[in-house]
């Protein structure tokens, strides 16, 4: 399998996800809180973003870092059984496996405790450019939370890849150094596609409203724009025009890697010769059957599922 080429290449974190549910809040020091539901899993923008993108019928490989521990060989396990490509997915000596501690509301949203572990050794040198070669897409699922990335080492991956024939994109967390735009706007000029949520996007821009926020990241030469929405679906600004696309109402279980799981749809889409308008549907679809269970990698649903799904509603 690391031999054949993939349809979309995909870089990020890889993390162990432990999830518990309902915790609205927390007991007082010393006391327990009894919880309905818990669950270990693969999760990790590029884990989920992987999964994601084979349970929806992509050719995909995954390029990020693990420990040399338990987790880590759990997480290239499960990669394996749900038909991702693991040959770039590169353990890390004398660093253990990214974790998070996944607080999940009662409404779905969730809090997030999270050890960055070896997603922080994790370097443009480790990416195996043989293995990029041929991919429709290049896709970054992690930009801010992968800090030996940050600044020129990005904007060199993006336009590399954009140099072997890749369409390029940038799926945006949350900058915890609140550096946002100067970090990231070098790699701008590279991307095809970007994927920032509304508060995202008013970090990096200034602005609240999808249209002005799609119409600044453009400013400095990104191709498309899609502003994601939640529960109202998504917002598209390409080269040729712009619309919404609402979204499919659903009450969540838990949220966690929804935004994933909705930039591996439209980015399946688009690799399947889709319009902008279809991907944007099919991706609203696919991010509302993804909050149904627990866990960003484990909720992911088949392309049959979202095909379906759409045909019902």
């Amino acid at each position: 399998m690391a031999e054949s080429r993939c349809e979309i290449f995909c870089v990020g974190n890889a993390v162990a996800d432990i999830l518990a549910r309902p915790v609205d809040a927390l007991a007082d020091p010393g006391a327990s809180q009894p919880l309905d539901e818990v669950a270990l899993g693969p999760g990790g923008n590029s884990v989920n973003t992987g999964v994601a993108l084979a349970r929806l019928g992509s050719r995909v490989r995954i390029a990020a870092a693990l420990g040399n521990d338990r987790l880590g060989r759990m997480i290239r396990e499960v990669v394996r059984e749900k038909g991702v490509d693991d040959a770039n997915l590169v353990a890390v000596d004398g660093f253990r496996t990214s974790t998070s501690l996944v607080l999940i509301q009662a409404n779905g949203e969730r809090r997030l405790l999270h050890f960055r572990g070896a997603s922080a050794a994790f370097a443009e040198n480790h990416i195996d450019w043989g293995l990029v070669n041929g991919a429709q897409i290049f896709h970054c699922a992690s930009a801010f939370a992968l800090p030996a990335f940050d600044g020129a080492p990005f904007e060199r991956a993006i336009a590399r890849a954009k140099r072997l024939g890749c369409l390029t994109s940038i799926n945006v967390c949350w900058d915890t150094k609140n550096r946002w735009l100067p970090l990231l706007q070098p790699a701008l000029q590279h991307a095809d596609f970007i994927f920032p949520n509304v508060d995202e996007g008013y970090q990096l821009t200034g602005e609240r409203e999808p249209a002005a926020i799609a119409r600044r990241l453009q400013s400095h030469g990104v191709k498309t724009v899609v502003v994601k929405l939640g529960a109202a679906g998504c917002y598209v600004q390409g080269p040729s025009g712009s619309f919404t696309s609402p979204g499919f109402k659903v009450s969540p279980v838990d949220t966690t890697g929804a935004g994933d799981c909705f930039a591996a749809a439209f980015l399946a889409e688009i690799s399947r010769g889709a319009t902008l308008e279809e991907a944007a549907r099919f991706a609203n679809a696919a991010g509302a059957l993804s909050t149904l269970g627990m866990g960003g990698a484990d909720s992911a649903p088949t392309r049959l599922q979202v095909v379906e799904f759409m045909g019902r509603c």
